[in-house]
């Protein structure tokens, strides 16, 4: 036994099992609703972590091998940390009660998108939502919920390991795809509003950009679409500077709505974030201002 745990493998092969294990236990059901490359990436740290504790059983250690076992293990200690970096922040039961249908919306969900439909009339405007990085996409349905009540279509992205930049394709291919919604509207939280600028920046079927605690990585200006940009006044993640920063890189007539108090996981229910604010406000009361101003861009 003391020869195994000298080996680097085997400490490299308990580190990949161990976050694979405290993921499952801690993220579990957003990695169950999320993406499947989730379980691809989950189950492949896993096979390697227990593959390393086999070879530290039963591969006797030599100099010529600990050559290669020494950056083998380095490799594989990155991958879990990576691993470990990923896991999802996880929706809480305020997000988790709004996925279910009702008289006014519908609610279904796949393998790569939520939808939100409205029953009765056929919706005219459609929102393609991508969430933050890393957080799971049924946080956003009790705050997205209204914006279908409301009357308009819902499609909320399941990104690909919780990396918006994975899935910077989905909106134009689901706008061209649906043609019988006349105005495809991208919106985007934090990283996944970086995406939805993107996305509304490119020639394709997309035409509006909402933008909730977040901003473009580039300068999109001279672009014709209408725009707005809801931002919270304690956000420790998208500050105000930033959002100031910001105002020049946007087309001329872009929106700009503060919400008072309000901090970054307020846009949606998926607990607290490292690196957040203090909130100013009650959870409730920034969400409402939230919805309001991006259902007044919305009928505008």
């Amino acid at each position: 036994m003391v020869g195994v745990i000298t080996k680097p493998y085997a400490y490299a092969g308990l580190a990949a099992v161990g976050v694979v294990v405290w993921a499952l236990a801690t993220a579990g059901s957003a990695i169950a609703a999320g993406h499947p490359s989730y379980w691809v990436a989950y189950g492949a740290v896993a096979v390697a972590g227990m593959a390393a504790l086999v070879l530290a059983v039963v591969w006797r250690s030599r100099p010529t091998r600990l050559w290669l076992a020494v950056p083998t293990a380095l490799g594989l200690v990155g991958f879990a940390g990576l691993a470990w970096w990923l896991a999802p922040f996880a929706a809480t039961d305020r997000a988790l009660d709004a996925m279910e249908s009702d008289d006014l919306v519908v609610v279904a969900s796949s393998s790569s998108h939520i939808t939100m439909t409205p029953t009765g009339l056929a919706a005219n405007t459609g929102v393609v939502f991508q969430p933050g990085a890393r957080v799971d996409a049924r946080a956003y349905a009790n705050i997205l919920r209204p914006i279908a009540e409301g009357g308009h279509q819902v499609v909320i992205v399941k990104q690909p390991l919780g990396v918006g930049f994975l899935a910077s394709g989905f909106a134009p291919s689901w706008a061209e795809e649906h043609p019988e919604i006349g105005r495809w509207v991208v919106a985007g939280h934090s990283l996944g509003g970086v995406v939805a600028a993107q996305n509304a920046a490119e020639p394709n079927a997309t035409n509006d950009l909402v933008l909730w605690a977040s901003y473009p990585s580039s300068d999109i200006s001279n672009e014709a679409f209408a725009a707005v940009s809801v931002f919270g006044t304690n956000d420790g993640l998208t500050t105000i500077v930033q959002i100031e920063e910001s105002v020049d890189d946007l087309p001329p007539g872009t929106g700009f709505v503060e919400v008072e108090g309000a901090i970054h996981s307020y846009f949606g229910d998926y607990g607290a974030q490292p690196g957040d604010g203090e909130p100013g406000v009650a959870r409730n009361v920034a969400q409402g201002r939230i919805v309001s101003a991006t259902l007044a861009f919305l009928d505008d």
